[in-house]
């Protein structure tokens, strides 16, 4: 399994292009030979697409802003177009759809259009999970009716391991439900902090990444994006360059 750079992780350093060249460069010496493009500045796309090139870092997948998907899906297209990248990420559903099954559905229904026209044009929307989506409607998760009511040619899931361990199921078990439904995961880990959950580099905390790992290469998962939301004291270069290194340890690769 390929793994690679989150770009949410490294945001604040990916707010304008100076800083952006300078973090693609940082990305690049760490080993990284792929990225997602998550919660960068305003960044025209054919520089964020020369950078990277420059630093032979490939743009596997994005987090799209949601008014955008919607509303300008073609603006969308074009712009993954110029990044070379097929794959749409939507980090959550907007707040107006969640806490019910109705909601969820609303939401399927507001965006099933957009992935249609992204499918039409050779692209695919992936929805990344948190944590709300394990609330439970009618004895099935939201995530679980979320699968159910999608077309799985048109619509992938971006399982991030965390939240699904802080929603209360098995990551493992989760990775091993969707299958094929999942092309690129996020790995991030989760460790207490007296009575607090924090972000963790990957296999420096408490989540079962032996299991993880295991449903990963059994369901045949090509991309981990290694994501931490928060470094709080320690530089998230640094972080990076140890999840990388404790999953090259496991198997993994650049």
């Amino acid at each position: 399994m390929i793994i690679g750079a989150q770009g949410f992780t490294i945001r604040n350093f990916a707010q304008n292009e100076a800083d952006l060249r300078v973090t693609a460069k940082k990305l690049h010496d760490i080993g990284f030979k792929t990225l997602q493009v998550s919660a960068f500045g305003d960044i025209d796309p054919h520089i964020i697409r020369e950078i990277c090139d420059e630093n032979d870092l490939k743009i596997i997948i994005t987090h799209t802003n949601q008014q955008l998907i919607l509303e300008n899906p073609e603006k969308v297209i074009e712009n993954h177009r110029i990044m070379g990248c097929n794959h749409v990420g939507i980090g959550m559903m907007p707040q107006k759809y969640t806490g019910s099954l109705e909601g969820m559905r609303a939401f399927l229904k507001d965006y099933t259009p957009v992935a249609d026209k992204l499918y039409d044009a050779g692209m695919k929307l992936h929805y990344h999970n948190h944590g709300f989506e394990y609330e439970q409607f009618e004895n099935k998760c939201l995530l679980d009716w979320m699968a159910e009511e999608t077309d799985p040619e048109k619509w992938g899931f971006i399982l991030d391991v965390y939240w699904t361990q802080f929603g209360g199921r098995s990551p493992s078990r989760q990775i091993i439900e969707l299958g094929d439904r999942i092309d690129v995961i996020h790995f991030k880990d989760m460790k207490m902090h007296g009575h607090e959950h924090r972000f963790a580099a990957v296999m420096d905390g408490n989540l079962d990444f032996d299991a993880i790992l295991d449903a990963c290469r059994e369901v045949g998962i090509q991309y981990a994006m290694i994501e931490q939301d928060d470094c709080y004291d320690r530089d998230p270069f640094d972080e990076l360059a140890l999840s990388a290194k404790n999953l090259i340890a496991a198997g993994c690769r650049f």
